[in-house]
């Protein structure tokens, strides 16, 4: 029975529990933020750390792109968030920080509504807001978080077969941050031998076309684009080299070696292997969370050296394999291995802090 058949008070019921979620998550968020902000007198910029101090520098700057960057086309790139948050001129550090309060739980409704559709309990979304990387994110003002709010209400849409938004949100997805873009071509390599060139080419346009056209103008705006000045980025080339960041790097807070072993690389090698073997032998072979979970999880595990130095880099870059595993953990219809899933990803919770950074 698809939700258009369902009685209204059963539409109700399912609608307030994901916003149950989404508040759950939202008041979790909001209370993170607030312990971090009143052990640093409340100044908003505290957050805007790492790469969270490039979304202030861009918010701030538009609409010339002139700001204090390492590497601006590779920061410009994930415009989505400081294009929001630079309306708001002088609040621009509380509205990074109220956008991403949004996103967590606007992107936790999103997988419960998700969960609903295949039958299986909303209290799932709660996953994508209390993840470890997902605050990480959070307390740093980092663009992950819209990204794949983005990404999740892209699968939401999609699945009961309205692709054109759900394209577009995907599109909208890769301008908050590069790497989602991986989402919206398992969708078009999944369905290649399924679906009219037309529609194909529709749906390519919609959910890449606006990252390509974006770097496009990067290219004319600041000489290059976004991805080629990711290989700019100083470190070393051997350390640059894919496949050896989360197996070779010593972190530089070691207790937490053991930590990104079990969830960043495990689920990483995980979601590869499983993705594999739907795409070789299952039914699933044309099925886009099948290609989601190959490619996110080949992604992560090829983070270069960089990346894997301090957890917070690395669990909030694992999201995207989260979501990808999420999603398909609850395609397969198996409650116990829901459940399983969620403690082992709510687990990493025992060793975060506000204000942690390690």
């Amino acid at each position: 029975m698809n939700q258009q058949e369902e009685p209204p008070s059963l539409i109700r019921r399912s609608t307030l529990a994901c916003l149950a979620i989404a508040a759950i998550t939202w008041l979790v968020g909001a209370i993170v933020v607030y312990i971090k902000l009143m052990r640093h007198s409340f100044d908003p910029l505290i957050s805007a750390e790492i790469d969270g101090y490039f979304v202030y520098q861009l918010a701030q700057s538009l609409p010339s792109l002139n700001a204090d960057l390492d590497l601006p086309a590779y920061r410009a790139q994930r415009i989505l968030l400081p294009f929001l948050a630079a309306p708001f001129g002088a609040f621009i550090p509380w509205a990074i920080i109220g956008i991403n309060l949004c996103a967590l739980a606007t992107g936790s409704y999103a997988l419960a509504r998700i969960a609903l559709q295949h039958r299986r309990s909303p209290l799932i979304g709660i996953v994508f807001g209390l993840w470890i990387g997902s605050l990480f994110a959070l307390q740093l003002n980092l663009t992950e978080i819209l990204a794949y709010a983005l990404v999740l209400w892209g699968i939401a849409l999609y699945e009961p077969h309205r692709p054109a938004p759900a394209a577009i949100l995907f599109g909208l997805a890769v301008l908050a941050k590069e790497t989602a873009v991986l989402y919206p071509t398992a969708f078009i390599i999944s369905h290649m031998q399924t679906q009219p060139w037309r529609k194909q080419a529709l749906f390519g346009l919609l959910s890449i076309g606006h990252g390509a056209l974006w770097q496009l103008m990067l290219i004319a705006l600041l000489g290059q684009s976004g991805l080629t000045a990711a290989f700019q980025a100083g470190a070393p080339a051997d350390r640059m080299f894919p496949f050896t960041g989360l197996l070779t790097t010593p972190m530089r807070a070691s207790d937490f070696w053991i930590v990104q072993m079990l969830w960043v690389f495990t689920p990483s090698l995980g979601a590869t292997c499983w993705g594999l073997i739907a795409l070789l032998y299952g039914v699933e072979r044309f099925s886009p969370a099948s290609w989601a979970l190959l490619l996110n999880g080949l992604f992560v595990l090829a983070l270069p050296a960089p990346s894997c130095e301090y957890m917070v880099h690395s669990a909030r870059i694992a999201l995207a394999v989260v979501v990808a595993l999420t999603w398909a953990i609850v395609r397969v219809q198996r409650p116990t291995i829901a459940l399983a899933w969620c403690g082992f990803l709510l687990a990493p919770l025992a060793v975060f802090s506000p204000d942690a950074y390690f």
